[in-house]
């Protein structure tokens, strides 16, 4: 049997970019591959590659007088990108170390790197909002603060992807933590093709923090969200980066506080929020019961992926996740602990497929029952088994 590693390493590099090799030809940027004597002819397409007919079969690739790579058309290949996509809410020591390998990823592959903050915002778990939370971070990590974007329009990781793919890069490597790997990997490729086009997708491991161990270590966001709300400087003041001064330390603690709304008390137990609220991470079986109970997650409601940014509404139940679906019928799997109810989703902006609040989108969205749902997946299975 093949081993796990096996399957990472062969995923590195798109079926459009083997099939080229074996006909000898060169990629020479935007999804183009030109043949000896600098031909475009063939392109990729859903992930396929493509021979080009008509016109375009003749183009000539022509070096730019900078030395820089070109397409048919006359772009730059930008090349490759290192890139994350996180919450950072608030920014942690963990943090740090994932940043530190972007920037090394970067280096290795002779490309840039950014740092995208998600615009994730809710008194809960994405307490500070994503201005907050960059003016921190360039604090916090001076070494990335060039490299550490703040725009507005970069909601998701498929406004990521598509705002990269736009720019011209024809390869980009996520990093993420250990435990996001899987889940990055499966929705960045499954699109490729559809709302983007790279020859090459690569999701890295940033490594796996240990949430067990003492001090520095087994500091989290999860962990440093609790102390703000219990009130405890300290514990807080042990996940901070090394990069904060002290006085930017109490800073941060009392805009987290003031922005997650609690109340001075003596316990947590008597605090507004429960512990799984702020932190489900921390209290999996609070989750667990409170989903159980018809609390959480309903049929129809919206809801956010932390991780991502991808907001959905929800069609199915299952035992620890849910199945959504978006307005362009892009279908998702969540873990409960990822994800967060939007009831205020008017003030929401759907990406990449369009605005939420529009009486079309509305309709849709009522039209979408678990039924049709189910009915929409078994077709789609019949027609990809086929």
């Amino acid at each position: 049997m093949k081993k796990f590693s096996a399957f990472l390493s062969e995923a590195e590099r798109s079926f459009a970019a083997k099939e080229a090799e074996k006909l000898r030809l060169k990629h020479v940027g935007y999804g183009k591959y030109a043949d000896a004597s600098g031909n475009v002819t063939h392109f990729t397409k859903n992930g396929k590659l493509e021979k080009i007919t008509g016109k375009e079969g003749g183009a000539s690739t022509e070096t730019p007088t900078n030395g820089e790579e070109s397409n048919a058309d006359g772009g730059v290949d930008q090349g490759s990108i290192s890139i994350t996509f996180g919450r950072f809410n608030p920014p942690t020591t963990g943090h740090e170390k994932l940043l530190d390998k972007v920037a090394k990823e970067a280096k290795a592959s002779g490309g840039t790197y950014r740092v995208y903050p998600s615009r994730s915002e809710d008194p809960k778990k994405n307490p500070l909002d994503a201005g907050t939370k960059v003016k921190y971070m360039r604090k916090a990590y001076p070494d990335h603060a060039n490299s550490i974007i703040d725009n507005d329009d970069m909601r998701t990781i498929f406004d990521v992807l598509t705002s990269l793919d736009n720019d011209g890069y024809s390869s980009v490597n996520i990093v993420v933590g250990g435990d996001r790997v899987s889940e990055f990997n499966s929705l960045a490729t499954k699109y490729n093709g559809d709302l983007y086009n790279f020859d090459d997708i690569r999701v890295t491991s940033a490594g796996d923090r240990d949430p067990d161990g003492e001090g520095v270590e087994g500091m989290s966001a999860s962990k440093m969200r609790k102390a703000a709300a219990d009130g405890d400087l300290e514990s807080f003041k042990k996940g901070v980066p090394s990069g904060i001064k002290d006085k930017d330390i109490q800073s941060l603690y009392g805009t987290l506080r003031t922005a997650m709304k609690v109340e001075d008390v003596d316990d947590f137990a008597d605090s507004s929020y429960n512990l799984f609220e702020i932190a489900p991470k921390l209290d999996p079986q609070g989750l667990r019961e409170a989903y159980f109970d018809g609390e959480l997650f309903k049929e129809g409601t919206f809801v956010e992926n932390s991780n991502t940014g991808l907001i959905s509404k929800i069609v199915s139940r299952g035992s620890n996740h849910v199945i959504s679906i978006d307005e362009s019928d892009h279908i998702f799997r969540n873990w409960l602990k990822d994800l967060t109810e939007k009831n205020d989703i008017k003030f929401f902006t759907y990406k990449p497929a369009g605005l939420m609040g529009t009486p079309e989108l509305t309709n849709y969205m009522k039209r979408m029952t678990p039924g049709e749902f189910v009915k929409k997946i078994n077709k789609k299975d019949k027609v990809a088994t086929t």
